[in-house]
């Protein structure tokens, strides 16, 4: 099978699918949608996958690798104790992965629907839970309560975008880092 002359790259594919899953949902993400909307033929599509579930793991894999793991090689690299390592990540979350946050709700319910989805969320929650566990740990002895504090934080970062309620005595910003403080409040 000879390459098409115009083709995109995988990546190309890839990334148009999971910009368009928060707003379409996984039903509406389609070879025909996608070669549509890249103005290609479906066969382009083909000489990069196999079929819609190659690009579905694809994508999968693609979120694995580009959320969490990004965010905790940065608050990483920045370093400090933990207490400045957790307000590091709070900023790189609340001032730069709106979008992100968006596509963690759409592959929830994907999840919802998806078995294997959903055991893909399950693990790359681990992972964040390990990380923010830990650093807590760093603060907080008590196993148990390093353990709340990283449920907490973990639920503002997933929660906050789905609440539509406005904050009332603040803007949501600030409203959010009251929160961030709240649950650092006690730390010695």
């Amino acid at each position: 099978m000879d390459k098409p002359v115009n083709s995109l790259s995988r990546e190309h594919w890839i990334d148009l699918a999971l910009r368009s899953l928060p707003e379409n949902g996984i039903d509406k993400i389609t070879i025909a949608g996608l070669a549509r909307e890249l103005q290609v033929t479906k066969g382009s599509f083909y000489w990069h996958f196999k079929g819609r579930e190659d690009l579905l793991q694809a994508m999968l894999k693609r979120w694995e690798e580009t959320g969490s793991e990004v965010v905790f090689r940065e608050v990483d690299r920045v370093g400090g104790n933990a207490m400045r390592r957790l307000r590091h990540m709070a900023d790189i979350i609340f001032r730069r992965y709106g979008e992100q946050l968006d596509l963690e709700l759409a592959l929830r319910a994907w999840g919802r629907k998806d078995p294997k989805i959903l055991k893909a969320i399950r693990r790359a929650d681990e992972r964040r839970m390990t990380y923010m566990q830990n650093l807590f740990a760093e603060i907080y002895p008590d196993k148990k309560l390093a353990e709340a504090k990283a449920w907490l934080l973990f639920s503002l970062y997933v929660g906050e975008n789905i609440i539509a309620a406005r904050a009332r005595e603040q803007n949501r910003e600030d409203l959010l880092w009251t929160c961030v403080d709240t649950l650092l409040a006690d730390a010695a």
